[in-house]
């Protein structure tokens, strides 16, 4: 089994909708940037997520947001309609999580407990 991470942008809103057979799948275009400086890309990859858990997810699943998805992922080959051979990523997510609050909304949350621990029960490396 392959796992895929990564972190990216969420370019389309969520649709869910059924196969055939009844299935529910919940889908989304995830933008995720490649490399850097001039040499920086971005990579598109079409997510799914199946059953429930899609339905419940959906609403939140919003154009601009950035998510963290991972899971399986394949590469698809079809021909558009004008005869050009097209790859795609596909991604069927197992795993997903939000990134933190912004700096905005954490003003209104409550705040945590501050970290007592004490930096000289690490050991040192240098």
């Amino acid at each position: 089994m392959n796992t895929f991470m990564c972190v990216g942008r969420i370019g389309r809103d969520a649709e869910t909708r059924k196969t055939k057979n009844g299935d529910e799948v919940t889908s989304f275009s995830l933008a995720t940037n490649v490399g850097y400086g001039e040499n920086k890309t971005v990579i598109w990859v079409d997510c799914s997520i199946w059953g429930n858990r899609g339905v419940t997810l959906q609403p939140n699943l919003k154009k601009g947001s950035e998510i963290t998805v991972s899971g399986e992922l394949s590469e698809r080959e079809y021909t558009n309609k004008e005869g050009v051979v097209i790859k795609s990523l596909s991604l069927r997510v197992n795993q997903n999580t939000y990134p933190a609050a912004k700096q905005s909304e954490q003003s209104t949350a409550p705040t945590a407990e501050p970290d007592t621990t004490s930096a000289s029960q690490f050991p040192d490396f240098s």
